[in-house]
């Protein structure tokens, strides 16, 4: 018996003294996967004047994450909008000069713009994407990699609160985190804890323009596509009607048609969700007042359906709408369009984050 507790008693204390050493050696590999990730993000430094001394009040940053063995750099498009000054760095202790660039691809509704960088011979380690950020779960580990308010190479960390949001449009899925993101996060990647890019920051809600538990990353499987395009023809073209529409959902959205349009018979406004037609000029087939309810035989029930739908298929490709047109079912087929994007309209009120101001030692 006393020998039973006595080998008890060793074994109790063995698998004590193993825990410290489990937990130290994850915080480790966390340490080696940060230090790796860090060497693929960049430092921006941009200004709309080609000399940034002439105006350096308009002076700012971004991030940046390089995402191929060519070297090429994924970042915002609001860091680059209207910018004649561009820099870039990269955190190497042996290699302390800035780099020009080409922006060689723009993607505005989605807010990514890919960069090629100009004199730097020596490969520069690069990130992969995740293969699973459309469907990764709820409360997942990740972490942000940029220059908040200009503190260079910062990590936060936290977790994803959604995988259901979109920014600007539903075309752009994005991921929602608490990890904590400000200005200067702009264009750097959210991370899962093997350093694989899940995300692309890009918004923070938030009534004080700070971090308030609420950022925005472009989802990966978005961003992959999208850069895809961008290095193939410089640009993303997504496919669209060509309409103006209304989301019909309920009682009050058919009383708000009805108030905006007092000749519409009431009885014309579908007692259905669907997408209500409110444009004058409109493809060929499609009529002001329509109500689209399916597309191809999918019914679709609200917008971010509707435009889920649309995204499946390419611009000039052929689809088929059910329409309701004065209490009749009709099919019509349709020839798609490129997405209008009014760069300008998204972007030309946007601050950029500056430059941190140091005060002079006295």
């Amino acid at each position: 018996m006393k020998n039973i507790k006595y080998y008890g008693l060793i074994c109790f204390f063995i698998i004590i003294s193993l825990v410290p050493i489990n937990i130290s050696a994850t915080e480790n590999n966390f340490g080696e996967v940060v230090e790796r990730a860090k060497k693929s993000v960049v430092l921006l430094s941009m200004n709309p004047s080609d000399n940034p001394e002439t105006n350096p009040n308009s002076s700012g940053l971004c991030s940046g994450v390089v995402i191929d063995d060519i070297g090429h750099v994924l970042t915002n498009f609001h860091c680059v909008y209207k910018q004649n000054f561009i820099k870039l760095y990269y955190y190497d202790e042996n290699d302390w000069a800035d780099y020009d660039v080409n922006v060689i691809g723009l993607d505005p509704l989605a807010d990514l713009a890919v960069l090629q960088v100009l004199g730097k011979e020596e490969p520069i380690p690069y990130l992969k994407f995740a293969e699973n950020s459309d469907n990764i779960t709820l409360g997942t580990d990740v972490f942000a990699l940029g220059h908040p308010m200009g503190m260079a190479w910062s990590l936060t960390k936290g977790i994803i609160s959604s995988n259901e949001r979109y920014a600007r449009h539903p075309f752009i899925k994005a991921l929602q985190t608490d990890s904590a993101i400000n200005k200067g996060n702009s264009g750097g990647p959210l991370l899962n804890m093997k350093g694989e890019i899940v995300g692309i920051n890009a918004l923070i809600v938030s009534r004080i323009s700070e971090n308030a538990g609420i950022g925005l990353a472009i989802r990966g499987d978005i961003v992959k596509k999208s850069v895809s395009s961008m290095l193939s023809t410089g640009r993303v073209d997504r496919p669209a009607i060509g309409i103006m529409i209304m989301e019909l959902v309920n009682e009050n959205t058919r009383k708000k048609i009805s108030k905006e349009f007092p000749k519409l018979k009431e009885n014309y406004i579908p007692n259905t969700y669907g997408i209500f037609v409110r444009s004058d000029k409109n493809p060929k087939g499609i009529k002001k007042f329509d109500t689209i309810i399916a597309i191809n035989d999918v019914m679709t029930n609200g917008q971010v359906q509707f435009s889920d739908e649309i995204s499946k298929y390419d611009v000039e490709e052929i689809i088929t709408l059910t329409v309701i047109r004065k209490r009749r079912y009709l099919k019509v087929d349709i020839p798609l369009k490129v997405f209008p994007v009014d760069a300008d309209a998204m972007y030309s009120a946007i601050r950029r984050p500056t430059l941190p101001i140091i005060p002079e030692n006295k």
